[in-house]
């Protein structure tokens, strides 16, 4: 058998493989939500406190609110959503930009589009049957949450163009006192809880490490502040980076007609196809008849996701299978051996958040596109500067370095004016990714520990408001006033969390990524199973929490 023969042998076998895989795991799960909805739903468990609502909450004082929450993506208008069903109009939202939409209001680089499929990278409660594509676009995420905003009236209850600069416990009040800013202005609030939800992904990140970015005098953006004024066309564009953002907008820059387009590697992506199509009209209908079968496909594609924890959390030899997978991918597409070897990362499959594209491999070997593995030593006027000595004259640079993972953007005082900045200043941490002690009634949504690297956060963002809710129905119904976390409990679930990472993909997968902090504490990932976290989040655990009347 001669080696091609034997290679598209292999390549079968690979396929075969992870197909038997995402199958088994589509009707294991299946099989799970049936009986579940057979013992549960059906026997009307989960609805029996259906009409439970949060009747003081509506008890309105001068200038003080039941409930303050910050930012209007997906975190903030779902908590908001919430706490309209549990039957109280009490809350604010503080919003910093004009618009709801959060991430995908601020982001506007050219190609931006989710990398999880709109069918579930969208609210369970709120379907959407006219989505455009498999993958949605910025722009329509964008109209999907104008139209929660509206549907649901959370629109009144936002104040726009406000920003939250500081949060302070008042002890002998029990309401925690904000400070905003609109228009140089500075107000003072004060709510009974706080529901940040600022997003994690919100603030740019632009690299410390290279002298010189000061004196450039060409025209500079980063992705997620992005610049429409900037003219491409017969430019000569650096573009620093290779994460998500970077492999959506180098193919549009590149199409722009610039003259040369630099894209300055640190270390190569992973890169799997995109497989997105056009949604026919006769779906779109079918869907909007039929919403079971929007939700089947929404289950078969969560299900499908989910298997690769298999891989990425308990490093079962299907890894090997996709991985193999990939490769191929990265072969068929880069013929040249040594830009393919540039391509081609060190670390395992999943190590750093895997990307997907049809395009990224295709557009960075046009006659017009260079890639660049030197580090950057030194910026100059109209030029950068690599480490082996190379000078490459640039128009313009798109700095697409990320976001300030590791950093909360806000200063927070609580129980005897701890300092939240000085209580993460070893590592991030979070009970169950919500409540942090000495910070009484101030949850976080997609806090630490609670992002993913395989599935849909907004599945994490609702089993989280769920918790929420129950919380504030348990305090209701007890008539207490204020709940904190206890320190044993915040630190033994932390302490279970490392050490569950330290043998997932995310730890010992040979990278450093996003997901760490500066001392290598993984800050960010949820190292299992998401339908684990919906579990673990069903049902309030008052016992391991203090509460005061």
């Amino acid at each position: 058998m001669d080696d091609a023969a034997m290679s598209k042998g292999l390549l079968l076998l690979y396929v075969l493989g992870a197909y038997i895989v995402m199958t088994l795991a589509v009707v294991v799960g299946f099989a799970s939500q049936f009986f579940y909805w057979i013992f549960i739903d059906l026997c009307g468990f989960r609805n029996r406190n259906a009409n439970r609502k949060l009747t003081s909450a509506n008890n309105k004082k001068y200038n003080e609110y039941y409930s303050l929450i910050i930012g209007s993506g997906f975190s903030g208008l779902g908590m908001a959503i919430k706490l309209k069903e549990l039957g109280t109009d009490n809350f604010t939202i503080i919003e910093r930009h004009g618009h709801v939409g959060g991430t995908w209001y601020a982001n506007t680089y050219p190609g931006c589009a989710c990398d999880v499929p709109s069918n579930l990278y969208s609210f369970s409660f709120e379907p959407n049957p006219n989505w455009s594509y498999f993958f949605g676009r910025r722009p329509e995420i964008g109209q999907y949450l104008e139209h929660c905003t509206d549907k649901y009236d959370i629109r009144r209850h936002i104040r726009f163009d406000t920003t939250v600069t500081k949060l302070e416990w008042i002890e002998d009040r029990h309401v925690w006192r904000v400070t905003t800013k609109s228009n140089d202005e500075e107000k003072q609030i004060y709510a009974r809880f706080v529901m940040a939800g600022y997003g994690p992904l919100s603030n740019a990140s632009y690299p410390t490490d290279i002298p010189g970015i000061d004196k450039f005098e060409g025209r500079m953006c980063h992705t997620a502040e992005w610049d429409k004024t900037i003219d491409f066309k017969n430019k000569r564009v650096a573009v620093v980076g290779t994460g998500a953002s970077a492999i959506q907008t180098v193919p549009e820059i590149q199409k722009a007609g610039v003259t040369q387009l630099l894209v300055f590697q640190r270390t190569p992506p992973w890169i799997i196809p995109r497989v997105d199509r056009i949604v026919n009209d006769w779906e779109k209908r079918l869907f909007a008849r039929f919403p079971i079968i929007q939700k089947l496909v929404r289950g078969f594609v969560y299900w499908v996701r989910e298997s690769t924890v298999l891989s990425f959390t308990y490093r079962l030899p299907v890894r090997l299978l996709n991985e193999e997978l990939v490769k191929f991918n990265l072969r068929r597409q880069v013929k040249d051996k040594e830009l393919r070897k540039k391509l081609t990362p060190k670390f395992d499959l999943g190590c750093k958040r895997v990307l997907l594209s049809n395009d990224w491999y295709a557009s960075i070997q046009q006659p017009n596109v260079k890639v660049v593995t030197d580090r950057m030593q030194e910026i100059k006027s109209n030029s950068i500067v690599t480490c082996d000595g190379v000078e490459y004259p640039v128009d313009i640079i798109i700095w697409s370095t990320g976001f300030q993972v590791q950093t909360f953007p806000l200063d927070v005082v609580g129980i005897n004016r701890q300092n939240l900045q000085d209580q993460w200043s070893e590592t991030m941490q979070a009970y169950r990714g919500v409540t942090v002690p000495n910070f009484p009634n101030t949850f976080l949504l997609l806090g630490p520990n609670t992002g993913l690297g395989h599935n849909s956060v907004i599945v994490m963002i609702e089993a989280q408001i769920h918790y929420i809710a129950e919380a504030l129905l348990y305090m209701e119904e007890h008539n207490v006033r204020t709940l904190d976390i206890k320190q044993d409990v915040h630190d033994e679930f932390n302490h279970k969390l490392q050490a569950k990472l330290k043998n997932t993909v995310w730890q010992s997968g040979g990278c450093r990524s996003w997901y760490q902090d500066a001392k290598g504490n993984n800050t960010t990932i949820w190292p299992d199973f998401t339908w684990v976290y919906i579990l673990l989040m069903k049902n309030f655990d008052f016992k391991n929490y203090m509460f005061q009347s």
